[in-house]
């Protein structure tokens, strides 16, 4: 129950429990509060969200890696190359082993990438990152040659999604039985799974060996607890907390570390419901009316700056010529009048609460904000679990939920757009489609960029959505802790270490 829980995060805090015992030598080990454990458990498949891979980067490792400069590194594949716009071959790294002993070879990309293009594999999220792939095939032992459906010149980028499971196991255990007893490449392993914390040990036979012993990862919901936590040595590692809570932790010798985000926040509005942003003047006075600059200096320490599109402005194919909506309550006004609003209405939006950095007083702020022209924002909490279903499924209790326009690992927006092909979703119009398959198609990318930027514009034009800021994270270090530094969302685990 709820208050069974909260009693044990308080005792917890206070030091009147013992939720990890500490052995009589010197091992090393790293203690990470989170607002949220994978609800798919060790199923590396099942999402593309941000909390969910903090968590896995410990465990499995991609076949490429994203910098934060968009160039696409290696990572389990050593090298690749085009052979025609359609075909690219991949030579895999080799020495490399699963944390059960299974070799990583050809057999264990042709597995999985082979199950998420299957019928079965669709209902996984990194499925939609890899929906170009038409089929794959082992040339040999550290050889895969992958066909596209259509030239992908993002193929190499898109494949930083792709985290490899050991092939045998997943075959022996199927996805649901995997999700419970996951092996990967990476620097740990897990040794045990509960519902509010994951204890992992060191797979010191990685090809990146961490520096650490052990890694406890523990559940904390609320922002403010996840830093009491370090602030009370019970953490060491706070993913996500408020620019509030920075000077907390640094009167107390403490640190903290500021990550771009790659995405842009804004609220969905749900505009095929019908009702009030069914309007395209009601959503284009939503934008007017929200004054972000000041929440962006009261909340975010000007770390980071207003959203202009449906993209990070480092992403690929971010159109500079694109302003973001300016603070205009006279024009919200005026255009929630031409559309019979002028009476103003209740937007009910959804969000994961604590999620993101301030996001609970953000929203304070836009519905103060709101509030001027008419509009009452009613926010409302749901478990990431349940966002995740209902973003698939549908589902929403209001007008409107909270989205990130995350373009993660490849940073290209067309990750978005792309949705549009294979749901009806929330921004999605039939005119679109044409310009859609004409970017996927298009393998030069200055060409690509074009068309990428031409969509970026429909959406800001006749904005789907409340656009917010550009994602940015705040992470509590305890000073104990060295070289913590993720890139693009993703924790540099190997290089992490701690001083007693």
């Amino acid at each position: 129950m709820k208050w069974i829980q909260s009693v044990y995060t308080f005792l917890w805090l206070c030091g009147l429990t013992i939720p990890i015992t500490r052995p009589a030598f010197a091992e090393k080990s790293l203690r990470v509060t989170s607002y949220s454990l994978p609800a798919a458990l060790g199923n590396v498949h099942r999402s593309t969200s941000s909390s969910e891979i903090y968590i896995w980067a410990a465990m499995f490792d991609p076949l490429t890696m994203v910098d934060e400069d968009a160039k696409v590194q290696p990572w389990l594949v050593s090298s690749w190359e085009s052979l025609n716009p359609l075909t690219w071959r991949f030579h895999l790294r080799q020495g490399v082993r699963f944390s059960n002993g299974e070799p990583f070879t050809s057999d264990a990309v042709v597995t999985n990438l082979e199950y998420l293009i299957s019928p079965a594999g669709k209902r996984e999220s990194v499925s939609r990152v890899v929906a170009a792939i038409e089929s794959v095939r082992a040339i040999d032992d550290f050889t895969v040659e992958i066909v596209t459906k259509y030239p992908n010149i993002m193929l190499p980028g898109e494949l930083a999604m792709a985290r490899m499971t050991a092939p045998g196991q997943w075959r022996k255990l199927g996805p649901e039985g995997f999700a419970k007893a996951p092996i990967g490449t990476g620097p740990f392993k897990v040794d045990r799974w509960a519902a509010n914390r994951i204890d992992m040990s060191a797979f010191a036979g990685s090809w990146t060996p961490p520096k650490l012993d052990k890694l406890t990862f523990i559940k904390l919901p609320d922002a403010v607890s996840r830093t009491q936590a370090i602030l009370s040595g019970n953490a060491d590692v706070a993913i996500v907390i408020g620019p509030e809570e920075i000077a907390a932790l640094a009167d107390a010798g403490h640190t903290h570390h500021v990550s771009r985000g790659p995405g842009a926040m804004g609220l969905a509005l749900l505009k095929k419901q019908g009702g009030p942003v069914a309007d395209q003047r009601v959503r284009r006075a939503l934008n007017y009316a929200v004054n972000k600059e000041r929440y962006i200096e009261a909340l975010l320490n000007n770390a980071t700056i207003p959203a202009s599109q449906a993209t990070p402005s480092f992403a690929i194919g971010f159109d500079p010529t694109l302003k973001a909506y300016p603070y205009d309550p006279d024009k919200a006004q005026a255009l929630l009048k031409e559309a019979g609003y002028e009476k103003g209405f209740t937007l009910v939006a959804e969000a994961i609460l604590g999620g993101s950095a301030a996001d609970t007083a953000i929203f304070q702020y836009m519905a103060q904000d709101l509030a001027k022209v008419g509009v009452t924002l009613e926010m409302r909490s749901i478990p990431s679990s349940e966002m995740i279903k209902r973003v698939n499924f549908g589902g929403w209790g209001g007008q409107a939920y909270n989205i990130d326009f995350n373009v993660k690992p490849s940073l290209d927006p067309m990750r978005t757009f792309a949705l549009c092909l294979t749901r009806n979703d929330y921004f999605c119009e039939p005119d679109m489609l044409p310009l859609i398959r004409a970017a996927q198609a298009e393998f030069n990318l200055d060409n690509r960029t074009t068309i990428v930027r031409q969509l970026l514009r429909r959406l800001h034009d006749d904005p789907p959505t409340l656009y917010m800021h550009e994602t940015v994270m705040f992470d509590g270090l305890h000073r104990r802790v060295r070289g913590y530094k993720p890139s693009n969302l993703i924790v540099n685990y190997p290089q992490i270490d701690v001083t007693e």
